[in-house]
């Protein structure tokens, strides 16, 4: 992350900021304008009350209401403390509509301001969203070309090294211990070919000098680099190419690749000093980029949902992550989502996937599935973002539906049940463990 973005003042600090500042330069033109009548209160439009309204506008109620104090306070100020101005009356007519004009405007803004909110998170979840999605089938199409390369002597596929990765992150609450760092650089080192590359954990914007793991010979991190300092500014992958840098450019690494999540958070950096030339390319770097964006995403989820997992080890932490987003979402901005729980009991285990199979079909883009399997009854938890009660019950009607139609089962048969747990905001553990049935016993 750049200074500049360090240093930029947040929005609230900034509306607060011009709230101030608009009336004030206001009231100042107004004086160099028309000295005698400096407030416009003989003119035949109240000019002044621009400031207040376009407050009000842009950044609501609150902003508005200290524009207008401000606005009101300069001229009994004004009215007692110079009398040169010969301001005789309060215009009451004009300050009652200004009042009610800019009360009006800001209730105005503040509603348009909370929509424009809630379009922005929903926009923004449903990128991130689709960045893991290509991210996931980017590495499904890898996994498949790999498994076919695979030799005899080499049978892990890709898939469950991601699998051992996530568990291990999940268990250390999405720590990067070295153990852990050793084992992705090792899996990046495979298919990227390195000879000889390291693997720093970041902390608040910061490289830590020393790597959590290296292979190869050990050498030193220069965070001034011309590639570290583009790869963490940027947040992109920069690599040491002969149109890529200056004359008077040099660096001592080939490849420096960020570990960043789907959210632009910056987990650590892959630094490459030796690989064969022939493995430089593009095709090369990317497989490395998404693998170590894919084990950024599992980390911060695990980090997310740390709590919620030593209550729910069996939950996956994607699904417990995005629970605690969906909460925040509808604490801060009211959108609530919800929870459906599917419960099925069938004594026979190979029609019981095959329903649980074609239920996960049901899902929609953004949502996402937990199966739950246990002696007896089996669930299938499926969290629908954004989605009100009138979602979730439109979401069951389709699954009854769904149920009726392929497969026509009796009460014989088998048996289901379907429950709906609305999340909005708050604690997230025990709507997740009603959802699961862990307080049932099951």
């Amino acid at each position: 992350m750049s200074v500049r973005t360090h240093l930029a003042p947040s929005p609230q600090a900034r509306a607060w900021a011009e709230a101030v500042a608009i009336p004030v330069i206001a009231i100042a033109v107004a004086f160099v304008a028309s000295p005698r009548d400096p407030f416009l209160v003989n003119a035949t439009f109240p000019w002044l009350w621009f400031a207040p309204v376009l407050v009000a506008l842009r950044y609501g109620l609150a902003p508005a209401v200290l524009s207008l104090a401000i606005l009101v306070v300069s001229f009994v100020a004004a009215r007692l403390g110079l009398p040169a101005l010969h301001i005789h009356r309060l215009p009451q007519g004009q300050f009652l509509g200004g009042i009610m004009l800019t009360l009006l405007a800001g209730e105005y803004g503040s509603l348009w301001i909370l929509r424009l909110r809630r379009s922005e998170q929903m926009s923004r979840y449903a990128a991130q969203q689709l960045e893991r999605l290509t991210r996931a089938l980017h590495m499904t199409r890898l996994s498949h070309d790999r498994l076919e390369q695979t030799l005899i002597g080499k049978p892990v596929t890709l898939r469950d090294s991601l699998r051992e990765l996530r568990h291990e992150l999940a268990t250390h609450g999405g720590a990067l211990t070295g153990e852990l760092a050793a084992r992705l650089l090792h899996l990046t080192a495979y298919h990227g070919g390195f000879e000889q590359a390291a693997l720093y954990a970041v902390s608040g914007d910061v490289i830590e000098p020393e790597p959590r793991a290296h292979i190869g010979e050990a050498f030193a991190l220069d965070p001034d680099d011309i590639l570290i300092r583009r790869c963490c500014e940027k947040h992109r992958t920069a690599y040491w190419a002969a149109n890529s840098l200056k004359d008077e450019e040099h660096s001592a690494y080939l490849v420096a690749a960020p570990m960043l999540t789907s959210g632009d958070n910056l987990l650590g950096v892959l630094v490459v000093a030796s690989m064969p030339f022939l493995f430089l390319q593009d095709e090369n770097l990317l497989t490395v980029g998404v693998l170590l964006a894919y084990v950024a995403d599992d980390a911060k989820a695990a980090r997310t949902a740390q709590d919620m997992l030593q209550s729910l080890p069996q939950c996956p932490p994607r699904f417990a992550a995005e629970t605690v987003k969906l909460a925040r979402c509808a604490r801060d901005l009211n959108l609530a989502s919800s929870l459906v729980t599917t419960a099925i009991t069938v004594a026979d285990d190979s029609l019981r996937e095959a329903i649980l199979d074609d239920l996960a079909t049901l899902a929609r883009g953004l949502d996402d599935n937990w199966r739950i399997m246990a002696l007896g009854v089996s669930r299938l938890v499926t969290l629908l973002p954004f989605g009100k009660r009138s979602v979730a019950e439109g979401y069951v009607h389709r699954l009854q539906a769904r149920l009726d139609e392929k497969f026509g089962l009796t009460p014989g048969d088998a048996t289901f049940s379907v429950s709906i747990h609305e999340i909005r905001g708050g604690d997230t553990l025990p709507v997740l463990r009603a959802a699961a049935g862990v307080d049932d016993g099951h």
